[in-house]
């Protein structure tokens, strides 16, 4: 009887691990980094990028899925490397990304394969971890949603995305030997910031609506790489708004215009339009 029991018991196990595997998938993703010519505040610079787009691609995936990123490194004369943003890596750290320590950067035209496991759902990022290569523009969002058959605590109708970061003209290099070198040479602060890869630089969107700006008016007809992006909501909808800050130096605060009215409950935004 007791081997009996024991048997059924193996076999439920069994199911269940079986059940588990078939609801996780392997995300497999074809990775270029590169240099590219790039107006993120409306002035043209080198930024690192991936696969031809800055920021670089979304990556989304269910907890429990396994991660795979096929990196090659198209820099022509330095290494990189990604690391995971609060992706914990367990039974990974060689995937972690950190230079030196769990792998060697990886050379020009050389190319590395990242395998790991998502466990937890959340907001998360990735950037580059070798010099500034995070300054310079290789970043980009990792979205882990729910394992299948859980819950979010609350409804919401939609989702708006914001990855938050600062920029500099100043070149990398610059930066990096500025930031390193006795004495001690300050950056100073980054001439713009970001939202989703796109700000602008001496002018200003709000300048119109005021007669004591100094700061000219942006002339922008929306095709710009500059151009700010337009997020859509419908009154009366409940949005999750999630948010990562890739910034090098800045720490940031984050409001939205008056004209709205929030009510913030984790992780849900509510977003209405205010009367009058």
């Amino acid at each position: 009887m007791g081997s009996l029991k024991l048997a059924l018991l193996c076999g439920v196990l069994l199911c269940l691990l079986v059940q588990v595997s078939l609801a996780a998938k392997v995300r497999h993703h074809k990775w270029a980094v590169e240099y590219l010519f790039w107006s993120p505040d409306c002035v043209e610079h080198v930024v690192m990028g991936i696969n031809g787009q800055f920021p670089g691609p979304t990556i989304r995936a269910t907890a429990g899925d396994t991660i795979v990123v096929e990196l090659t490194n198209k820099l022509n004369t330095e290494g990189v490397v990604i690391h995971w943003h609060g992706i914990r890596q367990l039974g990974t750290p060689w995937a972690d990304g950190t230079a030196s320590i769990s792998q060697c950067a990886i050379n020009p035209g050389d190319t590395f394969i990242y395998r790991f496991k998502v466990d937890r759902p959340g907001t998360y990022f990735y950037h580059g971890h070798y010099g500034m290569q995070r300054s310079a523009g290789l970043y980009g969002s990792l979205i882990v949603d729910l394992a299948e058959g859980k819950k979010e605590p609350f409804h919401y109708d939609g989702e708006l995305n914001l990855l938050l970061s600062d920029w500099w003209h100043q070149s990398v290099h610059e930066q990096e030997v500025g930031l390193s070198s006795n004495p001690f040479r300050w950056i100073n602060e980054s001439q713009s910031l970001l939202i989703n890869g796109r700000g602008q630089y001496n002018c200003s969107l709000a300048a119109k609506y005021s007669n004591s700006s100094s700061v000219p008016e942006c002339k922008l007809r929306g095709s710009e790489q500059c151009a700010p992006q337009i997020l859509h909501v419908e009154r009366n909808k409940t949005y999750r708004l999630r948010i990562a800050s890739t910034t090098a130096l800045a720490s940031l605060n984050l409001a939205i215009g008056v004209k709205f009215l929030f009510l913030f409950v984790y992780p849900v935004l509510k977003i209405a339009q205010m009367e009058n």
